[in-house]
């Protein structure tokens, strides 16, 4: 009875309709499982709160949200980086991978979320112009392209935006030099 009178509250229903489901390229609608609408709002709350206590930059501005195989990370993900740049105060997402084929399978799922929302890239010169251009708000690269654009990089203006970094099964290389350079 509880989850019944929730749910179905004309505004929770408003809620799931316009926040929480996607259209897919076949024009099906996908509609997140309460799991990844808790996930996504608790990110999200967690960018707000960063952001109000400037805490940005810092181990309590971070996160982890833990998903297994099958579970929607993709959808999860694309939708939390598409609401965190409708936040006033995000100049970008950086959705990073550890692998390039998972930055082609990420991108290609992103597409068939909605076809241009996000950018991928093929080099760092390509990140690098992507960083820079205002439009370009979801970015989908790997964690080696972002490190050597930060290698090469050291002063870059990006650093004084407020860019929100999504991490997807970069346990095994965000360690040691990159993930320092990174943070």
């Amino acid at each position: 009875v509880g989850f019944t009178r929730t749910f179905f509250a004309k505004h929770t229903l408003l809620n799931v309709l316009t926040r929480y489901c996607v259209f897919d390229a076949d024009r099906k609608l996908l509609v997140m499982r309460p799991y990844q609408i808790a996930a996504t709002e608790q990110i999200l709350r967690r960018i707000e709160t960063s952001t109000n206590a400037r805490r940005l930059g810092t181990v309590a501005a971070g996160g982890y949200v833990w998903h297994t195989t099958g579970s929607g990370k993709t959808l999860t993900s694309f939708k939390t980086a598409q609401l965190a740049t409708k936040l006033p105060h995000i100049d970008k997402v950086l959705f990073v991978v550890d692998r390039k084929d998972l930055d082609y399978q990420t991108m290609r799922e992103y597409e068939r979320f909605e076809k241009g929302a996000a950018n991928s890239n093929r080099s760092t010169r390509v990140l690098q112009r992507q960083l820079e251009d205002p439009s370009a708000r979801i970015i989908i690269t790997t964690i080696q392209k972002l490190a050597r654009f930060i290698g090469r990089n050291a002063k870059h203006e990006i650093y004084g935006g407020h860019v929100v970094i999504i991490f997807d099964e970069c346990h095994r290389s965000q360690f040691g030099d990159m993930h320092t350079a990174i943070t």
